[in-house]
């Protein structure tokens, strides 16, 4: 399309996070992996009218550039910061560079001041044969014999976001059914879909340059299973979000010093560069596609959280069979049942022992259940490999019946807290019904290591010693244990909540000024959203549903990006009479400029 005022041609040569929420762990795929393979690989696709930056060193590695200027000033922090530890960063070069006639040109855009890209046909080609190299440059990757084609990563600027969406498209195809595309990590896409799965950033509800001329013709990418999808984009960034104003700035602000991440449009800039963000992001996705290939343990069940009565087993796969005296060794997981049974100590009011936390935290090691958590060391009745074993395996079981039994018979209300009494809900001076479960609970939050759901979960990580005590083989790689103690049922006599009960909901602990979500579970349903004000504080009135299940539920506070910042739990019976108006406190340690976590909340779990 030609117009009389001047185009505008955008060569990007110019230099230019939080808890992000984490897919579930996917079971592992490969189970013969072994440390000479490559598990995953990085590939970058530069931006419109970028070139080579020269011989990049990475650590352990040293490439050609050509990610262009705008991706090296993510992946050399991410690299050096171990984000993208043993994933090499593949290089897609220009035609006429390695790959011959083949390569990406990554043409510059012409655009109009009206935001009319006057050389559409020519970026939609150089974008595709970007995406045709990519995949040249994938399966051109060596690696070591034996092993199985690794895992990839694309990370895609601009130009090089629609190459990227084009590789995933062409590797499904040539690989149906069993993708290696683990994610893909864009910004300034020309395709973006206003808030589709894993869009961030101010701009972040604007549509793309390129889907204003192509429609809606790349809306798979957004549904494709098993794919981890970020992308970020800045608010007037002409490329990503094409409605004015217009902004040809903008699109070269990406990864600047002092550029924090934002959620969405309309957020305030978070406390996290984007640089951090995304490298912890990718991270997350590398560490996933390691265990996918079968660097890790494999974990069944795969579940975010396991509560009590679940099993989930660890199974670590040898590179050789085991020869006499070699053990296990769990260092993490003992450390973190060492302090539990310090919590479980803290939360005993009778005059007998407190619980034994293996009795509520049962661990079997290839069948036999440990009686000491020493065991997890390799000394004291140490779990041992029978000579010619290829695998060793790990169970956990979290024994409702022991733990109902503790916090019923082993706590009795005290001065252990100034609040306490804020679990006595009824106000009867008792802890009764779901109340004891919750005041047992709060006592072993942060007291179980990483074994609490609101925590940051203790890894699977173990290693085989031999009789040396020489570490002879071991797992970095594994996905957060995460265990929720809080028991479920309630006693004879406990008459619960009513259905279509009002209850009134004093929270504390927020962030002034922000905006929450309070739902009822396990379905969610959404009560109500709420400011908390100044002070990090809310008080709301909100009715249990009048079709809710008899049985354990919770009440729950999300952010904005639906990570859990508090949660409740209780009883509800089948009574359809409402009851009294019960505040029920989720009261926090204290108001903070920063997120809080739900370890954070008084109920804890």
């Amino acid at each position: 399309m030609v117009r009389k005022w001047q185009a505008t041609v955008l060569s990007v040569t110019t230099a230019v996070v939080a808890s992000v929420t984490v897919p579930l762990w996917a079971a592992p795929t490969a189970s013969a992996a072994n440390s000479d393979c490559v598990p995953v690989v990085v590939i970058p696709l530069r931006g419109s009218g970028e070139t080579t930056v020269g011989m990049t060193s990475y650590p352990d590695q040293v490439g050609g550039g050509w990610e262009g200027p705008t991706l090296t000033k993510l992946l050399g922090p991410a690299a050096w910061g171990g984000y993208l530890r043993g994933a090499p960063i593949l290089d897609v070069p220009a035609p006429g560079g390695a790959l011959g006639e083949q390569g990406y040109p990554a043409v510059p855009v012409v655009l109009m001041e009206d935001g009319i890209v006057h050389n559409a046909n020519e970026v939609i080609a150089s974008a595709s044969e970007g995406a045709g190299a990519a995949v040249a440059v994938y399966n051109q990757f060596s690696q070591a014999p034996g092993c199985a084609a690794p895992k990839v990563v694309f990370v895609g600027y601009s130009q090089g976001a629609m190459a990227a969406r084009r590789a995933v498209n062409l590797l499904n195809i040539l690989n149906p059914g069993s993708s290696p595309v683990a994610g893909v990590f864009s910004v300034g896409d020309p395709l973006q879909k206003a808030d589709a799965d894993g869009v961030f950033g101010s701009g972040s509800d604007g549509q793309g340059v390129f889907r204003t001329l192509l429609g809606d013709t790349d809306d798979e990418f957004y549904s494709l299973p098993g794919l981890d999808r970020v992308s970020i984009c800045h608010d007037d960034d002409v490329i990503c979000s094409v409605e004015p104003p217009f902004s040809y700035d903008t699109h070269l602000t990406y990864f600047n010093d002092g550029m924090n991440f934002v959620t969405s449009a309309g957020a305030a800039p978070s406390s996290t560069s984007e640089v951090e963000y995304m490298s912890k992001a990718l991270q997350a996705t590398i560490t996933k596609a390691r265990l996918d290939y079968g660097m890790g343990p494999k974990i069944e069940p795969v579940k975010d959280v396991y509560g009590v009565g679940d099993s989930v087993t660890a199974t670590y796969s040898l590179d050789r069979p085991a020869v006499s005296g070699d053990r296990l060794r769990m260092y993490d997981l003992y450390l973190a049942l060492v302090q539990c049974q310090v919590g479980m100590g803290m939360a005993n009011r009778s005059a007998t022992p407190a619980p034994d936390a293996l009795d509520i935290i049962q661990i079997t090691a290839n069948g036999k259940r440990l009686t000491s958590i020493e065991s997890l060391l390799g000394y004291s009745e140490p779990i041992a490999l029978a000579p010619g074993a290829t695998s060793v395996s790990v169970r956990i079981t979290l024994n409702n019946a022991a733990l109902k039994s503790a916090a019923l018979t082993k706590f009795q209300p005290g001065p252990l807290y100034a609040d306490e009494d804020r679990f006595d809900i009824n106000g009867n001076d008792v802890f009764d019904g779901t109340e004891a479960y919750a005041a047992y609970e709060h006592v072993l939050s942060g007291r179980c290591g990483g074994l609490d759901a609101t925590g940051p979960g203790t890894n699977w990580f173990a290693g085989i010693v031999n009789d040396d005590n020489e570490v002879v083989q071991s797992w970095q790689d594994s996905p957060p244990l995460r265990l929720r103690l809080l028991p479920t049922g309630s006693p004879d006599g406990s008459p619960g909540y009513a259905r279509g009960q009002a209850l009134r909901l004093n929270i504390t602990g927020l962030v002034g000024g922000r905006g929450y979500s309070i739902y009822f579970e396990s379905d969610p349903v959404l009560l109500t959203t709420v400011t908390a004000d100044n002070a990090g504080t809310v008080t709301t009135d909100v009715t249990i549903p009048g079709d809710a299940e008899p049985g354990r539920h919770h009440i729950v506070v999300r952010e904005s990006d639906g990570s859990e910042a508090a949660r409740v739990a209780f009883d509800v019976n089948a009574d359809t009479s409402p009851g009294p108006v019960v505040n029920i406190p989720i009261e926090g340690d204290e108001t903070t400029t920063e997120p809080p976590t739900a370890g954070s909340a008084g109920f804890g779990s």
